[in-house]
């Protein structure tokens, strides 16, 4: 049968004995329409050729010639052919929803970017480049469905989009890194101890987090205008597959124009991803998409740079040019000079010849190591990450013992993570006992504490095993790990029982399991500290009364404090600490804020200065270590309070992260000044070593402050500071400390040594690696 063709005249269609009632209903009602929609183009065509027209145009046609007619007749149907044809395009075709997609992503990353930074640099092409390749996936995902699911998600995908970045902007105003999908959690604790900080920062912030929910609203207003959202054929899904694609590999391509030395953005997206730089310079979505990938997938395959040529020899060499000024060595504590008597005769005075001091004992500068065999274990081990960190390990240089080994053999230890300390706490008037401690004992003039993707807890894992925090929640996550060098386990194996104490929640970052699997028996709110008062933060003066008499009537001890009275917020309103202390501070010439933090740290030296008393009182303070550090700086402050507590701007790259640590006894008459750059990661190796303790320095990233070990301080973006250079890896800026030459490759070889120890240290938390090294310790620890 042949097909008829369609019939577009009214009467022609209802004549037609061929056609049902059914078909001649459908075909003449699109007729119909047809011609309304006709009738509006043409109505639309005609008020945008009589707005605005000139003469020749707002003439009657009665003056029009005939050619003038016939023109605007042409006019006229070019214009409805655009109109009609614009008006399909922006609900039928793809490109409406690509062009929102990726401007949404691009405007989201400039937001913050600007927020973040302050600033643009030529960097910046990169979260936009990265911006085309996952804007054409939401426009392929928004074209796979029927209408209803299709708009359904292009909403998903909007709402979660603009959520990672609010999420992204109160996260990072808080704590001063980016969130990642691994603390998720953590998220019930958080909101209950960061409840009141999150609201703060939404309020600081709002203008920022408004413009970040704006696209919402235009989502809102166009989508049914602009966004017909029905399902595409498989030839535009396939075009925009290809140009997924493609935009891709143009972003890979464009990571070549910066090189691919350390910390470009070449090196972050294919090997270091570190999340502080990644933001920086990838964007929010890249680094989104990088954690999430390790979420699902897990960690990459251990890959280690080549430093088996590299020695601590060659990052040292003879200076050419005569520093003006050398860095200073560990003083030696001043030894007294007995005087020579004289023996006095009537008209004669003889002088004695002096006796010869005796021969002095040698020192031991054997290295500080354990007998491990690693190319055996390596030779026999079946697990390949675990057999390379054997082989890692055996080319590591140890550091050797020195002159303070074993000085506090026998000794108490009271080792305190102190919250939200700094040298800005410190004060002669204000907090007496802080500034004795910082003045007297071990005084370390360059040392530093960084901050961690986990504030606290991560500020804890670094001081009390030795080994660098990757990723998020490393006390967690090792917490069924054996940990054979926590200072716990080296004093119970000395039998002598190691215990932890904290004013806050017992199960705040899950310490009711982390700690006691450090070696300590551990107390906190919740499981047998009780605390008189029930306030935020809780008073470490409290803490202090409650616990010393549970262990300074043993022979010897060993305790872990954690103390909370230094906790954000620094307001006298909503720190309980602040307002118990207000008083005290109330005639210095600060802000509001930066009273409140200096008065929360009243609290702290309270509590140090009754802890003394009472270690005095029972006999044994002579006897007793204090050592004290930061889990980190107060980050809970906006810079310009930092700066105002300094008394001059402060260094965001390095200064910041400038802190006390106090290593204090009664018992030393002299002070010891250290020049040597330092950091949290040294105090486990530099405690094991003046404990007289045998550990294997090979094994910890830190090192013994001590020895004669070059200083190496490592910051959490890979930034650094030797005693010759300080490194900021997010400019590739090189300060140099001294006037002398750099070795060669000085600063290519040290990014190498610090890649490898943030790589073992990840993988030694994630294989429970020490339990591979010392079985007979597992054994003996369960």
């Amino acid at each position: 049968m042949i097909k008829k063709p369609f019939k577009k005249n009214r009467s022609a269609i209802i004549a037609d004995p061929e056609l049902s009632n059914k078909k001649k209903e459908i075909a003449v009602s699109t007729i119909n329409k047809n011609a309304v929609n006709n009738k509006e183009i043409e109505k639309d065509v005609d008020n945008k050729l009589n707005e605005g027209s000139d003469e020749t145009i707002a003439g009657t046609s009665d003056n029009l010639s005939e050619e003038a007619s016939g023109a605007r007749n042409k006019i006229k149907q070019v214009l409805k052919r655009g109109i009609s044809f614009f008006r399909i395009k922006l609900k039928n075709n793809f490109s409406t929803p690509l062009i929102f997609f990726v401007g949404l992503i691009i405007y989201l990353e400039l937001v913050l970017h600007l927020h973040f930074y302050r600033g643009i640099d030529s960097k910046i092409i990169y979260p936009f480049l990265y911006a085309v390749p996952i804007g054409i996936l939401f426009t392929f995902l928004t074209g796979i469905f029927k209408r209803i699911v299709n708009i359904i998600l292009m909403w998903f995908l909007t709402v979660i989009t603009c959520l990672i970045f609010a999420v992204q902007l109160i996260y990072y105003s808080v704590f001063k890194v980016f969130f990642s999908f691994q603390t998720i959690g953590m998220a019930d604790d958080a909101i209950s101890e960061f409840g009141g900080d999150i609201t703060t920062a939404i309020r600081d912030n709002i203008i920022v987090f408004l413009l970040i929910l704006l696209p919402l609203l235009v989502l809102a207003i166009f989508i049914h205008r602009f966004f017909h959202c029905e399902k595409r054929n498989i030839k535009k899904q396939a075009i925009l597959l290809t140009g997924m694609l493609g935009a891709h590999l143009v972003a890979l391509l464009a990571l070549f124009l910066f090189g691919v030395g350390d910390y470009t953005p070449y090196d972050l997206y294919h090997k270091s991803k570190v999340p502080d730089l990644c933001g920086k310079q990838l964007g929010v979505v890249t680094l989104t998409r990088f954690d999430l990938t390790k979420l699902i997938f897990g960690e990459d395959e251990l890959v280690l740079a080549d430093t088996s040529a590299i020695t601590w020899d060659m990052l040292e060499q003879e200076p050419t040019v005569v520093p003006t000024t050398v860095p200073k060595k560990i003083s030696e504590p001043k030894k007294e000079v007995t005087p020579v008597p004289e023996q006095k005769e009537p008209g004669v005075t003889v002088i004695l010849t002096p006796t010869p001091p005796p021969t002095p004992t040698p020192i031991d500068t054997s290295p500080n190591i354990m007998n491990i065999d690693f190319v055996a274990l390596a030779k026999d081990e079946k697990d390949e990450t675990i057999k390379t960190l054997h082989q890692y390990f055996s080319s590591v240089t140890p550091t050797n013992k020195n002159e303070y080994t074993g000085m506090f053999k026998g000794y108490n230890l009271i080792m305190i993570t102190a919250e939200g300390f700094s040298p800005y706490a410190v004060h002669q008037e204000k907090t007496p006992t802080l500034y004795k401690l910082t003045k007297e004992g071990f005084i370390f003039n360059n040392f530093y504490t960084a901050l961690w993707q986990t504030s606290t807890s991560d500020g804890e894992f670094v001081a009390m095993t030795g080994l660098i925090p990757v990723g998020t929640r490393s006390m967690y996550h090792s917490r069924n790990n054996l940990m054979p060098f926590a200072l716990g386990h080296q004093f119970n194996r000395l039998g002598i029982e190691s215990k932890a104490y904290h004013n806050h929640t017992y199960t705040y970052y899950q310490r009711n399991e982390t700690h006691p699997n450090l070696g300590y028996i551990f107390k906190a709110k919740g499981n047998g500290l009780v605390l008189e008062s029930d306030v935020w933060p809780g008073s470490d003066l409290e803490m202090i009364n409650h616990t010393v008499d549970e262990y300074t009537d043993e022979e010897q001890f060993h305790v872990y404090y954690l103390t909370v009275s230094g906790h954000m917020n620094y307001t006298f309103v909503g720190n309980s600490m602040s307002s118990k202390n207000k008083d005290f501070v109330k005639d210095l010439p600060y802000s509001s804020d930066v009273r409140a933090y200096i008065a929360c740290q009243v609290e702290l030296d309270k509590a140090l200065e009754e802890l003394i008393r009472r270690l005095t009182e029972a006999g044994v303070a002579d006897k007793t270590v204090i050592a004290l550090s930061a889990d980190h700086y107060p980050y809970g402050w906006e810079k310009d309070k930092l700066d105002e507590i300094a008394g001059h701007e402060v260094d965001p790259n390095f200064e910041v992260y400038r802190n006390h640590f106090i290593l204090w006894t009664p018992g030393m008459e002299e002070s010891i000044v250290v020049e040597k750059p330092a950091s949290s990661l040294d105090i486990l190796p530099t405690l094991s070593n003046l404990f007289g303790f045998e550990y294997d320095s090979r094994l910890l990233m830190g090192r013994d402050i001590f020895s004669e070990a070059e200083p190496l301080v490592i910051l959490n973006n890979r930034s650094f500071i030797t005693d010759k250079v300080m490194f900021n890896s997010q400019t590739g800026e090189v300060i140099q400390l001294t006037q002398e030459e750099l070795p060669e490759d000085y600063i290519k070889n040290l990014n190498k040594i610090i890649k490898n120890k943030f790589t073992v240290s990840q993988m030694i938390i994630k294989k429970d690696y020490y339990r591979s090294v010392f079985p007979e310790l597992s054994l003996s620890m369960e």
